[in-house]
């Protein structure tokens, strides 16, 4: 038997600390039946989209996978088929890392059902890239713990057109059934500058301030540093050879 469906929920949250029902706005009121789920910023634009691998364990569940691009942290839009990561069997475990030191997060994907004879190979989408900027940080505790997991950041940032943003990201690996890394990836969007990074990290409850930090690189932060450190990457090429193209469907969410 095929388990229920409900409609996705959104809550949204306010300025009284609380949470409004906001499904509709962020057009995410559609029946949905994912098992595993992660976030991941696949253009580099600053907010979270999200990866959805859908079905149950019965053989007959058929329900496509969904990628759905964060539109500026108002709505969701459903790019599935555009960026051509759609997949019809089971789906479990979902992460997002810049597999190949690019810039950009790939999604890998975890296929098949619960029994052996609903198997499936895994998936591995490769992002071609959108222009943005991007930042990666390594953040290394000290009285907090060495994976800095439950450490907050926040980075401000400059655009192109002059405008400041402030980002947000928590030290965690993601969803359920699929664990990102906890190296944190943040989009900066197009054309950015003036960058700062903000550290709060909640075992010694102190706060650390970066600025003039550069830009589409990895940076390593200690809790008990005042300085960033540069972290240099080798590329590492996804199975490209002459002739072939990208070793999974591209993420081309636009």
């Amino acid at each position: 038997m095929v388990a229920a469906t409900a409609q996705t929920r959104s809550c949204i949250g306010t300025r009284q600390r609380t949470f409004a029902e906001g499904s509709k706005e962020a057009n995410l009121d559609r029946v949905l039946l994912p098992m595993g789920a992660n976030f991941g910023d696949i253009d580099n634009d600053g907010f979270l989209d999200m990866y959805l691998g859908t079905g149950s364990p019965s053989y007959v569940a058929l329900f496509p996978s969904v990628l759905l691009r964060n539109r500026d942290g108002r709505s969701f839009s459903d790019v599935t088929a555009s960026s051509g990561t759609g997949e019809m069997h089971k789906g479990h475990g979902v992460a997002f890392a810049d597999l190949d030191h690019d810039g950009d997060l790939e999604i890998a994907f975890v296929v098949g059902g619960a029994t052996p004879g609903d198997a499936h190979a895994f998936r591995l989408f490769e992002n071609p890239g959108h222009g943005n900027d991007w930042l990666e940080l390594k953040l290394v505790g000290v009285a907090t713990n060495r994976a800095a997991i439950g450490a907050r950041i926040t980075v401000t940032v400059e655009d192109g057109a002059g405008r400041r943003r402030a980002i947000h990201r928590t030290v965690t690996s993601g969803g359920s059934f699929g664990a990102s890394p906890l190296q944190q990836h943040v989009g900066l969007g197009r054309g950015a500058r003036d960058v700062a990074v903000e550290i709060y990290w909640p075992v010694s409850r102190t706060r650390q301030r970066f600025t003039a930090v550069p830009i589409n690189q990895v940076i390593e932060l200690r809790e008990d540093s005042e300085r960033f450190v540069p972290v240099a990457r080798a590329p590492l090429p996804l199975g490209r050879r002459a002739g072939n193209g990208n070793a999974g469907g591209p993420t081309r969410g636009r």
